[in-house]
């Protein structure tokens, strides 16, 4: 990878990098902190104690992914307290003209996905991998504030990944074969949203338009088709562990957008 300018607390940043640098923080501060919302909601399906027990300890840490990505944006001029205002006094529907939350953790999506603890289990299994190689390439990024506090965040979201491979594991051992069959059943909604994670590739028809400006300036540090095949094999090795199989041929969800990134614009922020 070529050798791209850094930048650390208190440079002064370019314009165009500063309102991408911003777009790209702004996706991760709200909507892990709207993560760590929906997640808590699903405490609803917990069976036992140590599984509402685990879960907790999920919630509290992607609350503070946000914290910590909020504490970096006041330091670049953003107001962050309206912007945890509007998520704790709208956390079903946040106003998009004040926060910037991804798709796939606004309610109406959210919700559909989850029916039971196999579903809680089964989405830190299969879609946490991609978190774990999207968050991962920040780690090395051009603004060094950000990648510092990314590889706090890289850490704990590999405990989450844990965390799902406990579960699901935990489901299987109380259930029997019968628990493995809904789980196996219910891997490939979650693989959708997976796939999608990273975004749209970086060459070709539906290459993404926003990638190379970011790649350019090191904000991203890695390509879609990187990305793709470090989740690919984190998540067969997972679903290995679990005593399950990698469905074939299954299409990625983009229209979650659960990488951090609201298509081919940039988002508002304020």
């Amino acid at each position: 990878m070529p050798t791209r300018k850094t930048y650390d607390k208190g440079d002064p940043l370019p314009e165009e990098y500063k309102t991408l640098l911003l777009n790209l923080m702004s996706f991760q501060g709200d909507s892990e902190y709207a993560g760590g919302q929906r997640v808590m909601e699903n405490m609803r399906f917990a069976p036992r104690p140590e599984e509402a027990y685990r879960l907790s300890k999920k919630v509290m840490e992607e609350m503070g992914h946000g914290y910590y990505v909020w504490n970096l944006m006041q330091d670049l001029g953003v107001n962050v307290d309206e912007r945890i205002q509007e998520l704790v006094r709208n956390p079903d529907n946040p106003d998009p003209r004040k926060v910037n939350v991804i798709n796939g953790f606004r309610k109406e999506n959210w919700s559909t996905w989850f029916e039971d603890w196999y579903d809680v289990g089964l989405f830190s299994t299969v879609v946490t991998p991609a978190a774990v190689a999207f968050l991962g390439q920040y780690r090395e990024c051009s603004y060094l504030p950000w990648a510092r506090v990314n590889v706090r965040i890289h850490k704990e979201e590999h405990g989450h990944l844990a965390f799902g491979v406990w579960a699901t594991k935990r489901n299987i051992e109380f259930g029997g074969e019968k628990a493995r069959e809904i789980c196996q059943s219910k891997v490939e909604k979650f693989m959708r949203i997976g796939l999608g994670f990273y975004g749209r590739p970086s060459t070709g028809a539906k290459a993404s338009e926003m990638f190379q400006k970011y790649f350019d300036y090191g904000i991203k540090t890695r390509t879609p088709e990187e990305l793709q095949a470090e989740y690919m094999e984190l998540l067969e090795a997972r679903l290995k562990e679990c005593g399950l199989e990698m469905p074939k041929g299954v299409e990625p969800d983009y229209d979650m957008r659960m990488g951090y990134e609201a298509g081919e614009t940039v988002a508002h922020v304020s």
